[in-house]
């Protein structure tokens, strides 16, 4: 069988040790800039940062039953990816699969393998493609099934490509003082924003803090849900709201709202310590506010901490997250990300400061 492999690529692991598990697309980023040859200094950290996903929060209204991180998985995450790729100093092609054509494309994929060169799809929310066999792909992704890797590379199957990155050329771009500074408008951008009219009513930045507290506290339609059923009656909410505020699809149980909702978003916030350390590592880029930014550093750090709270009351299993209907417990988690808000406003003051 014909086929060639760019080796010695570590499979992305599914939780925490590359990033956040919910975040696919810079480890994938990650994945092919090491593929390319980057520099040490090219950490989960540094492309975390610089593609603005380190700082990314969104609250869906209501409790629906999927990630509210999904938000950041649709047309807009490859405006991530494209940052992130920009500020690294990757020049590339984005193809559709709609526009040449799948046998096209994979052609145009092998030949880009043959050159030593990955190449990185939206698949499993994002994948680096390192190799093929006859016309099979194979790459690394997050959400890719660790059950599933092939040897002896340990890469999974790629399927069902709708577009692709293509990279023409890398030259790893050192981060200096302007590119710092235009990650810090980047995240001072995404924690004041509001709306974005792609991601629907999605409340983002800081504002999805308040978001989150008020689903917390409002107690609204927790009664119906019972311990490990699916709740298949009609949910009522002890509270009017406007018309259309609900999600007719919201989570029907209690570990969807937990899981989904909840510690979701906690695993946006987990970003900060990310942002924190990237912060700290380049502060000296800029001699004048060097203390400042270690300051705001600090301050991410806290309000991340904030989001490990959560495991004082709950535990990871069906037992402890019975533990979130009761309304104490909610209002601890509400108060918690009221904190994270606080420390979050004191940070970004400081950013505004520095891009003044």
């Amino acid at each position: 069988m014909a086929g060639k492999f760019i080796e010695g690529v570590k499979p992305l692991q599914q939780f925490m040790e590359d990033g956040s598990f919910l975040m696919p697309e810079i480890p994938a980023v990650f994945r092919a800039l090491q593929a390319m040859g980057a520099p040490e200094y090219v950490d989960y950290d540094c492309l975390l940062s610089l593609s603005g996903m380190a700082v990314r929060l969104a609250w869906l209204p209501g409790w629906p039953a999927h990630s509210h991180q999904g938000v950041f998985h649709s047309g807009d995450s490859l405006d991530t990816v494209k940052l992130a790729l920009d500020r690294a100093g990757a020049k590339y092609t984005v193809r559709e699969i709609a526009d040449i054509g799948l046998d096209a494309a994979i052609s145009e994929i092998k030949a880009s393998i043959d050159r030593g060169m990955p190449v990185l799809t939206r698949v499993c929310g994002g994948m680096a493609v390192l190799g093929y066999r006859d016309d099979d792909l194979y790459g690394v992704g997050t959400f890719a099934d660790r059950k599933k890797r092939v040897p002896p590379h340990g890469y999974n199957k790629v399927e069902g490509i709708k577009s692709y990155i293509l990279f023409d050329a890398y030259e790893p771009r050192p981060v200096d003082a302007p590119l710092l500074l235009d990650t810090l408008r980047t995240a001072v951008h995404l924690a004041r924003v509001t709306h974005i009219d792609s991601l629907g009513d999605a409340a983002l930045g800081i504002a999805s803090f308040d978001a989150v507290a008020e689903m917390m506290v409002w107690d609204e339609s927790f009664e119906p849900l019972e311990r490990g059923k699916r709740c298949e009656g009609e949910l009522s909410f002890p509270y009017e709201r406007p018309a259309g505020y609900w999600r007719e699809d919201g989570a029907r149980t209690l570990g969807e709202r937990f899981w989904a909702g909840y510690c979701d978003y906690l695993c946006m916030l987990n970003g900060y310590e990310n942002f924190a350390r990237f912060l700290e590592t380049y502060a000296d880029l800029l001699p004048e506010w060097a203390g400042r930014l270690k300051q705001a550093a600090a301050y991410y750090r806290v309000a991340c901490h904030y989001s490990g709270e959560l495991w004082k009351y709950v535990t990871p299993n069906d037992k402890g997250v019975w533990k979130f209907r009761k309304k104490e417990v909610r209002y601890a988690f509400a108060a918690h990300m009221l904190r994270a808000k606080i420390y979050t406003v004191k940070a970004v003051e400081i950013l505004e400061q520095v891009i003044g």
